[in-house]
């Protein structure tokens, strides 16, 4: 645990070796990287935080949520622990997290994998995404953690994550049932798309060796990956097959695969 001005920071440390931070996806916890972590293998240093909202991390729901808050708390571990620069890792919203942490602080990431992410939505889709955030975070008050997340896990947009068969689902929701859904709104209300302010004009700053990663059967975020690496001075694309959008989750044995080799690389490369 670490403490924060305004709270205290879950955290997991595992491994020992250069340092990877990753960041998970709405509505789970840094428990949601263990099997692409261990798929990496050995040499690596996992951080791997609870953002603020989720897991056993505790904010107020009244102090800020923002993808810059928790980028702060990124920092302010990082500090802690006497780490300079570290690898960057993130998922959906963790990796409009990591995205928002590179373009304030790039010299601190060693390098940035961006999986199933964008960098802001354009000005006209802002509000109805807005709108639809303010629901879910409303059902989420009156129904509680567990009602939403059944509700949660049945989107379109998971339902790769069923290929995997029971177990693997049964694993995902013990960790989205640990947030409070006091803090999964607060999370909505500030880190969701809709209220992100576009950061597409600033990627020209980050970098550091860069990998987009997209699921071949999540055809919105391919193109977002497609936009990002337009953007993104130091970029790579790796199209996953047979996946859609929640990639650790459906293929994390590929997906450590993908990141030991890049990992690899942007340590010779001199990241």
């Amino acid at each position: 645990m670490l403490a924060l001005p305004d709270g205290i920071l879950a955290y997991r440390d595992r491994g020992r070796g250069v340092p990877v931070t990753a960041c998970h996806g709405f509505a789970l916890a840094g428990a949601a990287w263990s099997e692409v972590a261990a798929a990496v293998g050995a040499g690596w240093r996992w951080l791997l935080p609870d953002l603020r909202g989720h897991g056993a991390t505790t904010v107020p729901p009244d102090a800020p949520h923002t993808l810059e808050a928790a980028a702060d708390d990124l920092v302010r571990l990082w500090d802690a622990l006497g780490i300079g620069r570290s690898h960057l890792v993130g998922y959906s919203m963790g990796a409009r997290v990591a995205l928002a942490l590179a373009v304030r602080d790039p010299e601190r990431c060693r390098s940035l994998v961006v999986i199933s992410g964008h960098a802001g939505l354009e000005p006209a889709g802002r509000p109805g995404r807005r709108d639809a955030d303010r629901a879910w975070g409303e059902r989420l008050l009156h129904d509680g953690t567990e009602r939403f997340a059944d509700a949660w896990e049945a989107l379109p947009l998971f339902a790769g994550v069923a290929r995997r068969g029971a177990p693997a689902r049964a694993r995902l929701a013990r960790i989205r049932r640990r947030s409070r859904p006091e803090g999964l709104a607060a999370s909505l209300r500030d880190s969701g798309a809709g209220a992100m302010a576009p950061l597409w004009d600033r990627l020209q700053g980050v970098r550091c060796p860069t990998l987009v990663v997209a699921g071949a059967e999540d055809p919105r975020y391919l193109a977002y990956a497609a936009r990002l690496v337009g953007a993104l001075p130091r970029a790579e694309l790796v199209v996953v097959p047979r996946c859609g959008h929640a990639v650790p989750a459906e293929r994390p044995h590929l997906l450590g695969r993908v990141l030991a080799a890049f990992l690899r690389s942007a340590e010779a490369g001199g990241a």
